[in-house]
């Protein structure tokens, strides 16, 4: 027996195991990408800030919060951005692996698209797909523009 009562082939077999292989290989494949940006931008950063901020009496948790993250925040918004619309267009690996199976539970919304469009040729629910998708990364990117703003402290 395996975990929930279920057999070990039954638990490996089940729908939920599917999503989760692909959110690892989506992971897998697209950080480091990231990495690398958060290291071009983590060797921008001047050593004399971090120095001056030890200087004057900062420790490193301090140098960390107060230095190196307001300079770090241009690449946060950039590899939260680019993650935010990756994740709402994965479809080559959907494509490749599962095609929507198991039960439709791998099915994202580009890969929906691209069913409706090219495979049930209903074009015009397929674009309108694509639009909503559209519309939805971008309402989600405004708003993480503005949590992610300038505050002006008074």
């Amino acid at each position: 027996g395996g975990p929930f009562g279920l057999s070990w082939w039954e638990w490996l077999s089940g729908p939920s195991v599917a999503m989760t292989t692909i959110i690892m290989l989506v992971v897998w494949t697209t950080s480091g990408t990231f990495m690398l940006m958060f290291l071009a931008a983590l060797q921008d950063i001047p050593v004399s800030l971090e120095e001056a901020a030890m200087l004057d009496g900062a420790g490193r948790r301090q140098v960390f919060r107060n230095v190196t993250l307001p300079l770090l925040k241009p690449t946060m918004f950039l590899v939260l951005t680019l993650g935010l619309i990756s994740t709402w267009q994965v479809f080559d690996q959907i494509y490749v692996m599962s095609q929507g199976n198991p039960a439709k539970t791998t099915l994202t919304p580009a890969f929906l698209s691209y069913q409706t469009a090219f495979r049930s040729f209903e074009y015009g629910s397929g674009t309108a797909i694509s639009f909503v998708l559209f519309a939805i990364i971008v309402v989600l990117t405004l708003v993480q523009r503005w949590v992610m703003r300038e505050r002006r402290h008074a």
